[in-house]
């Protein structure tokens, strides 16, 4: 019988999700390699606000800790596994896809995109990917609608995706939706790679505004993006960064008191 590959973990941060603790190339590395099967691969992206949903959703935290590959994107956990000893950079969505892009150009590897606002937005994004990547090679498009699927309309997509076949599915249906989503797919979607990417749907479709460079050199993209959307961001920021640290706190005083 088969085993399913699961990237072993590094540490785990708040004693709830363990997180693999990469340099960006190792990580694009990683991905082009990772096994499909007996299911798909999935690759999350930790955060501070994943780890607040996992500390208080044992099913997102099951889901998180069962993904093929855990990598850290956020400066509060890289930072925290700096102090470990451990050698590794911040390896959010828009730090890795570039390269994946460059890479899958190159060994002729297929994408499909399942997310966006819209058409609209899937219409920008192809354009611009294809612009930007020239050759990248884009087999599949869809954007759900605002509602459960039916198993029925959940059959056809998947159902679409295997006879396209792509190497890569890219969602973006917003976290943790996204990668739940992944998780209840990867036996029903064939030889992928599945990664959950959120806003860089409308950053490459030039519908939202990226964070500066420095701005995210210096730590504070969370910042920006609270500033760019203060309505729909700023309990994932304000409440979540406080609940972070409160559950930081807590969990090493456990420790200490072990």
């Amino acid at each position: 019988m088969s085993t399913v590959y699961k990237k072993k973990r590094d540490f785990s941060v708040c004693g709830t999700v363990g997180v693999c603790a990469t340099k960006r190339d190792e990580l694009v590395n990683e991905i082009m390699s990772v096994p499909t099967s007996p299911v798909s691969a999935s690759v999350v992206l930790i955060g501070v606000p994943a780890v607040v949903m996992a500390k208080e959703d044992p099913i997102i935290e099951k889901m998180y800790n069962e993904a093929t590959i855990a990598a850290i994107d956020g400066m509060p956990i890289v930072k925290l596994a700096r102090k470990k000893g451990l050698i590794c950079e911040r390896c959010s969505g828009e730090d890795i896809v570039g390269a994946i892009f460059e890479e899958s150009i190159r060994l002729k590897k297929t994408h499909y995109f399942y997310g966006g606002k819209d058409e609209d937005v899937l219409k920008k994004l192809k354009a611009n990917l294809e612009k930007r990547y020239p050759g990248i090679d884009i087999v599949g498009m869809y954007s759900p609608p605002f509602r459960p699927l039916t198993d029925e309309e959940d059959k056809r997509i998947c159902d679409e995706i295997n006879r396209l076949h792509p190497d890569f599915v890219w969602v973006g249906i917003g976290a943790p939706k996204q990668e739940l989503w992944i998780q209840a797919h990867r036996d029903k979607i064939q030889g992928s790679v599945m990664l959950g990417i959120g806003a860089v749907f409308d950053f490459l479709a030039g519908t939202l505004k990226m964070a500066p460079q420095w701005v995210v050199n210096a730590g504070f993209e969370w910042l920006f993006r609270l500033i760019i959307e203060p309505r729909r961001l700023w309990r994932r920021y304000i409440i979540g960064g406080v609940k972070y640290i409160y559950y930081s706190v807590m969990y090493n005083l456990h420790c200490l008191t072990k």
